[in-house]
């Protein structure tokens, strides 16, 4: 078809000039004249010719970019009915409108895991004496009065790969300790605390993992890991009972963590329908000796309408209208050392001036840690607010607390 039109191209001029020389002497033109007439009606068949070829080129062109713009719409349809169909899923989904965020931090999460997990533990012993897990942030060990919960006998480096594989598959478990009303004993709240769980249903203890944790640089992974899941579960906890609330620790690496902590508030961002349900623990020494990260993020869990309580106490000497102003609500104290303050011919502590205090504050007292009813009859003379310990109850796993 292209030959043709290049013949075609040339020779319709040809032809066009030797069908009209003929008839030229009979109009009786010039010969000059003859040639120019010629000349212009053989430009005028050309530039016709020529104009009808771009158009023929351009009508084809058009077809090509139509049918690429026909497959292309069907292109996007497919993609569109492909989202759509997504977007159903994630819907259908419990929670959805976090799903994003929860995936942001965990792949943040195993990443750090899977960069600091060693290839060997380097930790101490597991039989030796761990620091209390309380002083790093992570929660107490369950023990029931006068017992403890056995040690798992393996060595470090499985303690290590039980914690990294427990963390990686949801091998997490959410314990409640109650803490009750006084002197009604009435649960008004929980503390949460996490457990880790091997393959066999087996709990590592904290005194275990802790010590080998922060011999391996693991600890504040793991505290940020244990955070992340404490909030996922008691999120499922409260969909059937609104009205329960948990005390939840966040330890000072976590709160100084600023990768994770951005991420961290981005989620609590997406769940603020937990701010009635939530309180969340910080200890006294990074409250009274604040770093600038442990200012900011305190202020963004406060932005975010979230209450705190005041843990690890180490001394009564604070300033309570400073710390209602953080957003502060309850302070923790132990029952020991309350006794040993407010107690006694020459007590330290005027706990009538100090509950004024912490009235006049909006801040509640929660006395914790207390074991017997004698040690209860003890207290209940200085007319505390709320009590936890195992006297009302231990730490135990549950999936639906009750009131």
């Amino acid at each position: 078809m292209r030959h043709v039109l290049i013949v075609s191209f040339y020779l319709f001029p040809a032809i066009a000039i030797a069908v009209l020389a003929p008839i030229i002497p009979v109009v009786g033109l010039p010969g000059w004249g003859a040639g120019l007439l010629l000349v212009t009606i053989a430009s005028l068949v050309h530039m016709g010719l020529s104009v009808r070829a771009a158009r023929n080129s351009s009508e084809r062109q058009m077809e090509v970019l139509a049918h690429e713009l026909a497959v292309t719409r069907q292109d996007l349809d497919a993609a569109r009915e492909e989202i759509s169909a997504i977007r159903e899923v994630i819907d259908a989904m419990p929670d959805s409108g976090h799903v994003v965020s929860e995936l942001k931090i965990l792949q943040g999460l195993l990443g750090q895991l899977s960069a600091k997990t060693p290839d060997k533990a380097r930790g101490k012993p597991a039989a030796a004496k761990a620091q209390a897990a309380d002083d790093v942030g992570l929660p107490a060990v369950a023990e029931s009065p006068g017992t403890a919960e056995p040690l798992l006998l393996i060595g470090d480096a499985e303690v290590l790969t039980i914690v990294e594989q427990a963390l990686r598959e949801d091998r997490v478990d959410l314990y409640l300790q109650p803490i009750v009303s006084l002197p009604q004993r009435k649960r008004q709240f929980y503390e949460c605390f996490s457990r880790i769980v091997d393959d066999r249903g087996r709990v590592i203890m904290p005194e275990q993992y802790i010590p080998l944790a922060e011999s391996a640089g693991l600890i504040a992974v793991i505290d940020n890991m244990l955070l992340f899941r404490c909030i996922q579960l008691v999120r499922r906890a409260v969909r059937g009972q609104p009205g329960l609330a948990f005390f939840c620790n966040i330890s000072d690496s976590s709160l100084t963590d600023v990768d994770f902590f951005t991420d961290f508030i981005e989620f609590l961002a997406e769940n603020r329908k937990l701010t009635p349900n939530l309180l969340f623990e910080f200890e006294q020494e990074a409250i009274t000796n604040p770093t600038y990260e442990t200012q900011v993020n305190l202020q963004r869990l406060q932005d975010l309408g979230f209450h705190f309580s005041l843990d690890q106490v180490r001394t009564l000497d604070l300033d309570l209208p400073h710390l209602a102003s953080l957003g502060f609500k309850y302070i923790k104290v132990g029952a020991h050392m309350l006794h040993e303050l407010a107690r006694g011919d020459d007590p330290q502590l005027d706990m009538g001036r100090f509950k004024g205090a912490l009235d006049r504050c909006a801040m509640d007292l929660i006395v914790e840690k207390i074991e017997t009813e004698d040690m209860l009859l003890d207290l209940l003379d200085l007319k505390i607010d709320f009590g936890q310990g195992y006297l009302f109850g231990e730490p135990r796993p549950t999936s639906a607390p009750t009131k």
